[in-house]
């Protein structure tokens, strides 16, 4: 069968989710080292990231990778189980359309009391996602992400420090097309 009808068919069988207006399914901390908190509420700073996340000390971070957003309808569809949802490493699981389309590179996200950008930076999956969810999950959000779908979610950074709590609205403002003069 070919494998561009395949990932077509699963991609067309995911829930769609809202473009203007999604909300926080799950807020997920990684304090340590394969370690992962489900609290119901996380707090974001400019300067640390999401608060109480190992991404703070990590010598990797920077603005660009802030927090990570990832589809829940997509993340659902490849743990499994909602237990192992967690596991992706993603601090908010949401219900959004996180594709390229929607949400170009410096769409802002009012979630709660924060606001969150868009990053530049790509979302790919790394070595544990792959360990965690396997081959076929990777080959899945790759090819998600070929097509402008994002379908390991995406970065952030931090403008507003804030609360996000699960069950938050998000609200997207994108930023106004370039005019050519």
């Amino acid at each position: 069968m070919d494998l561009s009808f395949r990932f077509d068919l699963w991609y067309a069988l995911l829930p769609a989710s809202p473009k203007d207006e999604g909300r926080v399914v799950r807020c997920v901390l990684r304090p340590a080292h394969d370690r992962r908190e489900t609290p119901e509420a996380i707090r974001v700073s400019p300067e640390r990231g999401v608060e109480q996340d190992r991404w703070s000390n990590d010598p990797e971070g920077r603005p660009g990778n802030q927090v990570s957003l990832i589809n829940v309808h997509v993340l659902r569809s490849l743990a499994g189980t909602e237990e192992r949802m967690p596991l992706s490493g993603d601090n908010l699981h949401v219900d959004l359309d996180l594709s390229e389309e929607n949400l170009p590179v410096g769409a802002r996200l009012s979630i709660g009391s924060a606001l969150l950008e868009v990053s530049a930076d790509p979302h790919r999956p790394c070595k544990k996602f792959h360990e965690r969810f396997g081959a076929s999950a990777v080959k899945k959000v790759v090819r998600a992400s070929r097509r402008g779908r994002r379908g390991r979610g995406l970065l952030a950074t931090v403008l507003r420090a804030g609360e996000i709590r699960t069950g938050d609205a998000i609200r997207v403002e994108r930023p106004a097309p370039e005019s050519s003069t």
